[in-house]
């Protein structure tokens, strides 16, 4: 699981996520890795909460559409994720969301749409706004990219104090993207006070294991 922090504004998106990645079975830190995946042809990005491994694969299979944008995607993506999350054997308490955001041709200013497991992966349209997951009460002043490390700082420490079997796990490093005016921006505005010691612990399991990754 992951949190997630976004913006969507007609002129301008904003997303900011955390790069740690869990082992699903040993629930011990397995690796740093990136959550959202730029899809310039697409003029926007994906990313998702949930199940890692479904966002990646999903991103894989993006390519084989003929769409002009993340608008015209949308027509495309309801069956498609369906048949991903049957795969995955995704239910109840194994959920996934899917969020697209990205420039829209057809109404010249970006867009959002989000697409829930938990209602079978259809097209939602977000309305524009700040959106928090896990959701935490923010006090957004529109100071960027301050206000983005500031509230993911308070999830973590929310995250922090709960038992490790309800944790999002959050950590490693605040990886942000700005998109405006057909530009997109990835910047890493703060690293976790626990980076190093998670990096260790990677290579204490990877040194242990039999197998490479």
């Amino acid at each position: 699981m992951t949190a997630a922090v976004f913006s969507i504004q007609p002129e301008q998106v904003i997303i900011a996520m955390d790069t740690l990645a869990m082992a699903g079975d040993t629930g011990r830190p397995f690796f740093f890795t990136t959550k959202f995946y730029i899809l310039p042809h697409l003029q926007g990005v994906m990313f998702a909460t949930g199940i890692g491994d479904l966002a990646s694969r999903w991103f894989t299979q993006l390519e084989r559409y003929l769409a002009r944008d993340i608008h015209h995607l949308d027509n495309y993506v309801t069956p498609a994720l369906r048949d991903l999350g049957n795969e995955f054997g995704l239910n109840e308490e194994l959920t996934t969301t899917v969020y697209h955001v990205g420039y829209s041709e057809e109404e010249s200013r970006y867009v959002g749409f989000a697409y829930r497991s938990t209602d079978s992966f259809a097209s939602e349209r977000l309305e524009y706004g700040l959106r928090v997951k896990p959701a935490v009460e923010v006090q957004h002043s529109e100071n960027f990219p301050d206000d983005f490390v500031a509230i993911m700082k308070k999830q973590k420490e929310i995250d922090d104090q709960k038992p490790m079997s309800e944790r999002v796990h959050i950590g490693g490093e605040i990886h942000l993207l700005l998109m405006q005016e057909g530009s997109m921006v990835v910047r890493t505005v703060h690293r976790f006070d626990e980076y190093n010691g998670l990096y260790l612990e990677m290579c204490e399991q990877l040194s242990n294991s039999p197998t490479e990754i």
